[in-house]
């Protein structure tokens, strides 16, 4: 067997199981039922303050169309706010409303639950270990097939 099938075989495995993760919707602390895109953008929000519209869509890598779709949502629901500054009124930036901030906390409580485990052994793993998984990540990522 060629070297990278049993790599590429658990990366679907992963993929599979990140996807099934994905499709259940949760209450990170507000009272709001979320669908992963919706915390990810809160998240993302939360991560790049002061970062516009388009560039937010780019982090996410989604549609401006779809990010004002996520945004939308999340506005009626109260955690997101959306603003222009002074000096551009073109671009549009977003920030957590005390609730989107509940939200992201809760969900950063879900990931150190959920990920505990992981999280013990990449800390266990010297520099080198991480820099060799990090550019595998990236090269996985930057080769990615698109539609």
């Amino acid at each position: 067997m060629e070297k990278y099938v049993e790599i590429f075989e658990k990366i679907i495995r992963l993929l599979n199981k990140i996807n099934q993760s994905n499709k259940i919707p949760r209450d990170y602390g507000t009272g709001h039922i979320l669908h992963q895109s919706e915390i990810h953008t809160i998240e993302a929000i939360k991560n790049h303050e002061n970062v516009n519209a388009s560039e937010l869509s780019s982090i996410l890598a989604i549609t401006n169309g779809a990010l004002t779709q996520v945004v939308s949502k999340l506005k009626k629901k109260g955690l997101v706010d959306q603003y222009n500054t002074v000096s551009n009124k073109k671009d549009v930036y977003y920030h957590l409303t005390a609730k989107g901030e509940i939200a992201n906390l809760g969900h950063g409580k879900h990931h150190n639950e959920s990920y505990k485990n992981l999280n013990q052994y990449i800390e266990s793993l010297e520099d080198d270990k991480i820099e060799i998984i990090n550019a595998f990540l990236e090269k996985l990522i930057n080769n990615w097939p698109h539609n």
